[in-house]
């Protein structure tokens, strides 16, 4: 008997007195279900088997107003045990047949011991109940032993048995018991015994949690669950603690409505009511719930808190058992439960309830049609979006379209478009279409519809649909005679798809000469998205067409002081603006701006946007010569963000290309081979990245040795660029890359022919680094005369840039050239800055080539920082230092939002650097402070908190 030690010792001390010729009398007490009929039958087995005659009897609701009918079950009983027949002439007179029931008991004891058990004594009828109290009053010297128990489901005050009072009801005959014993719910290790005899292995310990709450312990409630868990064919490894805690078997509420009927007919009604609203369901609620009286609600409710079934608290009654109200839930047919859901929101609404809790029951009603229950739906969707919660918002504005009419539709569709965006672009797209299907007419709605939904064609990589839509609804607004400000904005969006697409002979847009931009924005455009576009549109494509930086700076900052309502909003074209500052020289303005957008877009749960925003981040990191934090960003959008749907998305074929090179950069060979060398890539990822992905790839096959490979991919590169207008070489510098792959292949004069061009575009746009960048294959091409000055102008412009990477670069040429003149101590200052520049990168694949110049050059390398604490990247330090605190992998993986397999990584590093072989002794690093953190990292707020907390 699980967790019945007590009670078993009680009915075996009780057995011995009847043995000994001492009367004994136990009442077990206990709620529907908590086994005192199991223990009343483990009595009977134990005490026959002892030499004892038992006679047994049961009261059920149904047989409370048959007289005598407990009485006559034990009275026949012992007849047939003594052999015997009930005299016909014997009065039936309550005292006559109590004493002619003590006669019998008297006889039935003279060659052994006796058990008397009664099973449900609360249902037990009135003159059965005076019998019984007339013989626990004479058990005394005699041999028998009297088991009884006593429900909780006892009648109520209304019911039948209204008039048992004193020594005549079940609590006045409780109390002449020798000894009570009261029943409670299962203990952790019974239950746990319990789900590993089901499961046939060891049971989880959240597991067994889950199931003693959601059951309380209960036997009754218990079993019902296991059989429940074998109809529904759960296999041990699927069964799970949430599982449980949905899981409600029928037969549950089945079973109490069977015990309940016979003393509250309405008892199915208030508890189907009570299942809807609780956990803070009130009387009256209830009461009109369940289409009865409120006074006879207050007594049916009390009885059901007597009984163990229902809880009160000061907010109103609930479930005493989580198990049960699934139970209740899942007994009733859908529209009944979408019924009662209704009823529930239209009265808690008519008494001014919180919104969140008449929101709740909105969301499982059936509709309404009321206007205040579209206005609550749509509230609770802003307040969801306000706190990132998009699931829920979703929810809320599925629901809206139930109650909404055909003018608010096409806004609410719009809403969830932008949702569905947060996810992916791909779900964005086939809604918005949608949306825009059921916009009629011209009107300024459907216009900013289908600028979503060109955003969202954008995202998914297919440029040509987005531009397709935006083109078509531009003509639509200029034929209509639309307001002047909203057909401005369409052609600015227009002009900027077109850079995308390569369209036109000349990259600018049409929406205005440069000279009156500025004008336009203050004087025409009024509304935000207008001035941003107007603003974006003009620093695009003053920077594709590589001629006039300061206007393309001072135009993206222009658009990107625009505000904005979320994060959705323009999302694609804000992220345009980052890089256009990165390419223009401002890139740590870039970083700043793109950490904030990554912030809000993970703050407000948009998946798609924060991929987006990881992406341009891999751009400007490595830019800025942030090995790591490129790698991590870059790693983040294909570990994170929405999953490709057949081909790669705009986020994912942007981001590989920078991962590919930074993984490089970093040592990791193989993987950059893996990300960039994967078969049928070119048709796999959009169009528009197609040029930086054959950018990357020509870099790491030059850089592998396939040089005749790698000159074709960046010639393709070239080929595209041109194709689409994009001749400036601060996006992708491929004409230097190619002129030292002609010239790795002996073909130097078309690689010189390359770099002039490529510096002369440089200069005339006047990016730092693009010039620097171009001035490095120039200097590595001209003349020996001229290459020192010309490497030492390159590096000095990639200082002022902030590449680190670059400049490392180039000061490893410079001191090369220095070596090759002789000029050996100038070599070797250039190299050791050039080495302390690539450690402080993560560029090892550099650092390792700087070492072997700086042998050559005589100089003594720097200690090898594969080794120690400062060998330490800071993603290691990262992850070192949450698994000093104890986190485990999986735990560090979430706090990082990194994959288990890049922790395991990261930790294998850290003890190879350290020295060390377990966590123990990292916790010991961790401790000496070794393991200090050099610098925070753009990243979100709360993740640069952690890093250098």
């Amino acid at each position: 008997m699980l967790s019945r030690d007590s009670e078993m010792t009680a009915l075996d001390g009780a057995l011995s007195a009847a043995e000994a010729g001492m009367g004994a009398s136990l009442l077990l007490e206990g709620g529907i279900g908590t086994g005192k009929s199991h223990l009343v039958r483990a009595a009977l087995r134990t005490a026959r088997s002892r030499g004892f005659g038992t006679v047994s009897a049961r009261a059920r609701p149904g047989e409370r107003s048959r007289a005598h009918g407990v009485l006559h079950q034990i009275r026949d009983q012992l007849l047939c045990l003594l052999g015997r027949a009930w005299p016909q002439d014997d009065p039936h007179d309550g005292d006559a047949e109590a004493a002619g029931m003590h006669r019998l008991i008297t006889a039935a004891t003279a060659g052994s011991p006796l058990l008397i058990a009664i099973d449900d004594l609360q249902w037990t009828d009135t003159p059965s109940l005076r019998w019984l109290g007339y013989l626990t009053a004479r058990l005394e010297g005699l041999p028998v032993f009297l088991l009884a128990t006593l429900g909780v489901d006892r009648p109520g005050p209304a019911g039948e048995g209204a008039g048992q009072r004193g020594a005549e009801s079940p609590a006045g005959i409780a109390s002449f018991f020798h000894r009570r014993a009261v029943l409670q719910g299962l203990n952790s290790d019974s239950v746990g015994y319990l789900l590993s005899s089901f499961t046939g292995e060891l049971a989880d310990p959240g597991l067994v949690h889950a199931c003693r709450t959601a059951t309380g312990g209960n036997p009754l409630l218990l079993q019902a669950l296991l059989r429940e868990l074998r109809r529904t064919g759960l296999a041990p490894g699927v069964v799970s603690a949430d599982r449980v805690a949905g899981l409600g078997p029928v037969e549950i509420a089945e079973t109490l409505l069977t015990r309940l009927d016979g003393g509250s007919p309405e008892a199915g009604a208030v508890l189907d009511a009570v299942s809807v609203v609780a956990p803070a369901a009130s009387g009256p609620l209830v009461a009109r719930l369940a289409g009865i009286g409120d006074g006879e609600a207050a007594d049916l409710l009390y009885r059901l808190v007597h009984w163990g079934i229902l809880t009160e608290d000061q907010d109103g009654f609930g479930f005493a058992q989580p198990l049960v109200m699934a139970s209740f839930r899942a007994r009733m047919p859908p529209s009944e439960r979408a019924r009662l859901h209704a009823e529930a929101a239209r009265a808690l609404y008519a008494n001014s309830a919180p919104r969140e809790r008449i929101t709740a029951h909105l969301l499982s009603a059936a509709p309404l049609g009321e206007r205040w229950a579209l206005r609550l739906l749509v509230d609770a969707a802003d307040a969801a979006l306000a706190g990132g919660a998009l699931a829920r918002a979703r929810v809320c504005l599925e629901r809206g379209l139930a109650e909404c009419g055909p003018e608010e539709e096409p806004g609410l569709l719009r809403r969830l478009g932008h949702i569905e965006l947060a996810d992916g672009p791909e779900p964005a797209v086939a809604r918005l279409r949608r949306t825009v299907g059921l916009i009629q007419g011209g009107t300024e709605h459907r216009a900013m519809a289908l600028l979503d939904l060109a955003q969202a064609a954008a995202m998914t990589g297919d440029v040509p649909e987005a531009l397709r839509i935006v083109e078509e609804e531009a003509g639509e607004l200029e034929r209509s005679g639309a307001p002047k400000e909203l057909r401005a904005g369409f052609r600015a969006v227009r002009g900027l798809l077109e850079l995308l697409e390569g369209r036109g002979a000349r990259p600018r847009p049409s929406c205005a000469p440069a000279s009156s931009f500025p004008a336009q924005l203050s004087e025409v455009a009024r509304c935000p998205w207008v001035r941003r576009a107007e603003a974006a549109a003009q620093a695009m494509g003053a920077q594709w067409s590589g001629t006039q930086r300061a206007e393309a700076v001072q135009q993206a900052r222009l658009a990107l002081g625009e505000p904005v309502t979320t994060v959705n909003d323009h999302a694609l074209m804000r992220l345009g603006l980052v890089l256009v500052l990165a390419r223009s020289g401002a890139v740590e303005e870039a970083l700043e701006h793109g950490a904030a957008l990554l912030t809000a877009a993970t703050e407000e749960g948009s998946r798609t946007v924060a991929a987006l925003a990881r992406a341009v981040l891999a751009e400007c990191a490595f830019r800025a010569g942030r090995l790591t934090e490129s790698l991590e960003a870059a790693q983040g959008v294909l570990e994170r963000g929405p999953e490709p749907a057949g081909r790669e998305w705009l986020g994912s074929g942007t981001a590989r290309g920078w991962l590919g090179s930074a993984l490089y950069e970093s040592g990791d060979l193989d993987q950059a081979q893996r990300v960039l060398l994967e078969a049928g890539l070119e048709s796999a990822v959009p169009a528009v990245t197609l040029p930086g992905l054959l950018f990357h790839r020509g870099r790491l096959q030059v850089a592998l040795g396939r040089v005749g490979p790698g000159l074709a991919d960046l010639e393709e590169c070239g080929r595209l660029l041109l194709h689409r207008g994009w001749t400036n070489p601060a996006l992708w510098p491929w004409r230097s890359e190619a002129a030292l792959a002609h010239a790795r292949l002996g073909d130097e004069d078309t690689g010189r022919r390359l770099v002039q061009q490529e510096l002369a575009l440089a200069r005339e746009f006047g990016a730092p680094h693009a010039v620097g960048i171009a001035l490095r294959a120039a200097g590595l091409l001209g003349p020996g005369e001229e290459r020192a000055a010309v490497l030492a102008e390159s590096a000095q412009l990639l200082r002022e840039a902030g590449a680190a990477l670059d400049e490392a670069r180039v000061l490893r040429d410079l001191g090369r050239e220095l070596m090759r003149t002789r000029k050996t101590r100038q070599a070797r200052e250039h190299l050791r800055t050039a080495a302390a520049l690539a450690e402080k990168c993560g560029a090892h694949v550099l650092v390792q080539e700087l070492r072997q110049d700086m042998v050559e050059a005589g100089a003594r390398p720097r200690r090898d920082t594969e080794i120690g604490p400062a060998s330490l990247t800071p993603a290691e330090r990262r992850t070192a230092l949450l698994a000093a605190e104890g986190l485990t992998n999986k735990e560090i993986a979430g706090r990082l939002y990194v994959t288990r397999r890049t922790v395991e990584m990261h930790l294998s590093r850290v003890y190879r650097k350290l020295s060390i072989s377990d966590r123990r002794a990292l916790s010991l690093a961790a401790d000496d402070e070794r393991l200090a953190p050099a610098a925070c990292l753009h990243l979100p707020e709360h993740e640069a908190a952690e890093s250098c907390a």
